[in-house]
This record gives structure tokens, sequence and C-alpha cells, in this order.
């Protein structure tokens, strides 16, 4: 009997060991990191209340949501780059796709966040579209990807085989059919999540799990639940169908992008002939309808962390990718330097936040959340210094807090991305330079005043009562990113620039074309092929 009473004794104190070990494992905070692609901050809690957003908009309920999110490279590829790695577009070298120097030389001495927690002892996997590809590296499983078609609709998956052309259309750019979310790529992603969430949180070991949804990403596809919340003829257009006023010739065809919906069946893009009011109400009911879906499978994710009662040790980051043009400035598609290309939706929810359901006007980038989630994680480890992001985390102290001065973002464009342009975020203007990188030539300018309208409409960079605020916002511009760092905030880091992106994978045929045309034709004039271009915007600062 006494026997027993001591095997009791002992059991309870191995169990109180056991509990206590375990609290103090679970001391760093779980993190579910939730990226959606080219969603833009269109959702009910930024103030669009024609959206259905329920679960996003209780995301932001319990959390801080940032009003002023950008990435620096509103591209899926050279975004994901840098918010995964914490540094900029020309450090990283991603253009469009990965390129050869980012996956074979960059990533290897360079953790990515899910690879950083890995080796902080997380839990780590990755599912559905967190990197551009397959490139994550090493996790605690393997990332998931679907293998689901992109349409649920029998006809529409077969519609590339049934090609009777040599066409390389893909399909509608739209599909509302009556079938479950598990019948497409992300609601299937949802359930992997979920079971993964269980492994996770058995196994002893804080988690760090990031879901990638493809959704809101062209075709526009969604069970037709989603596509009923709206009613098609309420559907607002965009407000700004047509260029901006007073572009000059030299950048029309370098501000925009129009080659998005042109892989899909429908409505033809002609130049300089807007999309019938029809076919664009169509596109964006798709869209919403989208947004909606991935916003039921975040609410299924939520539900799942208070099941396991884990919200209370666990961080939550959304964001957007980066946005889309739907019909803004005549384009369907993302790619730009615009507003509604490089701002995104930005929540995060942290069980030790002093306010929760509040709005932030500070300037922030993508470019911070790695640094963020090192702060808030409780892994007590300084920074990396190589990391070109700030922690947000004293703004998520304090809401109101005055910040960064200015964000930034780039985009190239031309063969090799030998012309770029350059972009600077203040609270009232965005400010744009063109550079030819190869012949260190600036081409042009835009310059857009938010005090007098957010839908950058008219370009007023040649307005005689703007010339003062040009002056300053291009030596902003060229003094760079750490220039505009908060007060009291700095910045060690002093990274190389990368080589010119010479793109990897299966999307990289067209562009390692242009590469090969690029070399012979240097050699031909007995040249040098340019391996290593610095951006003109820095070498020539008194260009103007």
């Amino acid at each position: 009997m006494k026997t027993m009473k001591l095997t009791k004794i002992f059991c309870l104190l191995v169990l109180s060991i056991s509990s206590s070990v375990l609290a103090q494992k679970q001391e760093k905070k779980n993190i579910l990191f939730i990226i959606v692609d080219d969603l833009r901050p269109e959702l009910n809690c930024y103030g669009n209340d024609y959206m259905v957003t329920p679960n996003i908009d209780k995301l932001a309920e319990g959390g801080v949501l940032f009003e002023n999110a950008y990435v620096n490279q509103a591209v899926c590829s050279a975004s994901r780059a840098s918010f995964l790695t914490g540094v900029r577009p020309d450090v990283t070298g991603v253009d469009y796709p990965y390129s050869k120097y980012f996956v074979e030389e960059f990533l290897s001495t360079h953790k990515t966040i899910s690879s950083y927690f890995y080796s902080k002892g997380y839990y780590t996997r990755n599912i559905g579209k967190v990197h551009h590809g397959k490139y994550d590296r090493p996790l605690t499983e393997k990332r998931f990807s679907s293998k689901l078609n992109k349409y649920a609709d029998p006809e529409n998956a077969s519609f590339k085989k049934n090609q009777k052309t040599k066409s390389k259309l893909k399909g509608p750019a739209v599909e509302a059919i009556d079938v479950e979310d598990e019948s497409y790529q992300d609601g299937e992603a949802v359930v992997e999540a979920m079971a993964t969430l269980d492994r996770a949180t058995t196994s002893g070991k804080p988690f760090c799990i990031s879901v990638g949804f493809y959704k809101p990403h062209l075709p526009f596809n969604a069970p037709k639940k989603y596509w009923d919340l709206y009613k098609r003829e309420a559907i607002p257009l965009a407000p700004n169908r047509s260029l901006p006023e007073n572009t000059q010739e030299e950048l029309k065809e370098l501000t925009t992008t129009h080659y998005s919906l042109s892989k899909y069946v429908g409505e033809k893009y002609q130049e300089g002939v807007m999309y019938s009011d029809a076919r664009s109400k169509e596109l964006r009911h798709g869209y919403f309808a989208c947004v909606s879906f991935i916003d039921a499978q975040i609410g299924k994710l939520y539900k799942k962390l208070e099941e396991m009662d884990v919200l209370n040790n666990t961080t939550i980051v959304l964001i957007g990718d980066h946005g889309w043009h739907l019909g803004d400035q005549g384009m369907w598609g993302k790619t730009t330097n615009f507003e509604n290309a490089t701002r995104i939706p930005m929540i995060i929810m942290d069980p030790d936040l002093k306010k929760t359901g509040v709005k932030t006007k500070a300037l922030v980038e993508a470019v911070d959340i790695y640094p963020t989630l090192i702060d808030l994680s409780g892994v007590e480890e300084e920074i990396p210094t190589y990391l070109e992001g700030t922690s947000m985390k004293p703004v998520l102290d304090n809401p109101k807090k005055q910040w960064k001065k200015a964000v930034f973002s780039q985009f190239p464009r031309g063969t090799l991305a030998s012309i770029e342009g350059y972009s600077i975020r203040t609270d009232q203007f965005r400010y744009t330079e063109w550079w030819d990188n190869e012949n260190k030539k600036f081409i042009g300018a835009e310059l857009y005043d938010h005090k007098i309208g957010d839908i950058e409409d008219r370009n007023v960079v040649a307005d005689d009562k703007y010339k003062k605020n040009v002056e300053e916002l291009s030596i902003a511009l060229k003094k760079g990113w750490k220039a505009a760092l908060p007060k009291g905030v700095v910045n060690t880091s002093d990274n190389p620039l990368a080589p010119r992106s010479v793109p990897v994978g299966s999307e990289s045929k067209g562009r390692l074309k242009q590469w090969e045309k690029y070399i012979k034709k240097k050699e031909a004039k007995g040249e040098e092929p340019i391996y290593y271009l610095k951006p003109a915007i820095y070498e020539n600062q008194k260009a103007q």
C-alpha cells in the first residue's frame, strides 16, 4: 500500500516536472504567418463596407491594423524573396521569378523566417504558396502543395488539353461552381494546415506555421456560395480607369502593365480601350468572391487555434504579398509602382498587445515583418544585423507613435531590367523616378499628391507649386531607406548588391532567352556582358 502511495507521488512529481518543462518550452510564442496572394486592402475592416470579410475583420478587432503598409516590389517572387529574408530587392537580386543567385547562393547564407525559427527549436512548416516555388529548407515537415487543378469545373480543368489550336490561353478568367471549399487548392491547404497545427501542438515545441493562399490570384475561381455574397449590379467600378493625367510620353509604357488577363478567355485588352462595364464588373465580382473565400479559410484557422486553446500564446500576422489593379489606371494586374500595387493589408495579433482593435497610420514595409517576429517571439536574441527591416514592436505598443518618414518600392522594366522605377511614399506624396541603369540616364518622374486624392489619377510633377516638393523628394529618394528610419533607430546592415537577375525554375524560359540574346549581342560588339548593374539613381545624384 505504502509502495503504491510512493509510486503515485512519484508519478505526480514527474507530471509536475514535465508540465513545468513544457511551460518553459512554451515561453516562446507560437507564430501563424498568413500570406494572401494579390490581396488589396479592399476589406471591410479597411473601410470598404461592401466587402464580406468577417474573419479578417475579427483579426483586426483582436489586433493592430496597419493602414499604410507597403511591399518593396509588387510582384510575388520579388516581394516574397524580400520579406521572407528580411532584405530589399536590390540585395536579393530577385525580379521574376526567383534568380539563380538567390536560390544557389543567397539562401545558403541567409535564413528565411521559417528556417530561422526552425534553428531556434520551432516546429516549422510552409503550406501552400509561401515562397514563389519549392525553396523551403530546412523545415520540420516538408512543404505542402496542393495537386488540385486551379479549376473545379472538369470542362475548365481540361481546357488547355482540349484546345484545337496552338493558343496559349489557360482557360476562363472566372469560375463559379457549386462545390465544397476543399475542391480548390486553398480549401485543401487549410485542411492540411489544421492537421499540421495538431501535430505541432503535441510536439512540445512552439510552432511557426506559414500558410500561403493562392487566391484571389487569377483565375478568379471560388465556390458559388461566395459569389452569392455579392450583387453584381451593386459592385463599384474602379474610380480611375485610365492612365493618370499628365503622364509623359516616355513613361506610358514603363508605368503600366496589361498582360495579366491576356492569358485568359474573355474580352481582349486593346491599347487605350477600357474593358466594358459588364466585363469589369464580372472580373471584380470574381475577385471579391475569391477574397470572401479566403476569408472563410482564415476563419477556419482562427477557430482551430481557439479550439486548441493556444491563442493566448500565438502571434498571428496577416499580409498580402502585394496589391492589384482592378481596373485602376486602366490596369488589371500588379507589377507597378502605383499605390494600388504596392499598398497591402497588414494585421498583427499578439497576446501582449496593450490595445486591440486599433488602427495605425505608421508607414511600414513588408521587409519589417522578419525583425518584428523575432522581437515578439520571446527568442531573446538580437536581431541579425544584416536585416534591412525595422521591428514594428514600438508601433504595436503605441499605434500613434511617430515612425518612418517614408517607405520605398521599385519595379524594373525592359530587357534584363535595364530600366527601373524607384518610388518613395511619404504620408502625403508618392514620387517615382525612372532610370536607364545601363546608360546611367534619367528618363522621367511621377508625383502624386494624396492630400488631393488617393486614386493617383493626376501626375503633378510638372506643376510649379510642387517644384520644391519634387526637389526634396528626389533627394530623399536618393538618400534611401536608412535616412527615413524612425528617430533613434539605426540600421548597420551593409549588404552587397546582387548580380542581375538570371531566372531559375519553370517560369524562367522566356527570360533566359533574353539573357542569351544579350550575351550574344555584347560578344558581337566585343564587349563584356554586365552581370552587376548598380542602380543609376544612386550613381547619378546630380543628373537632374
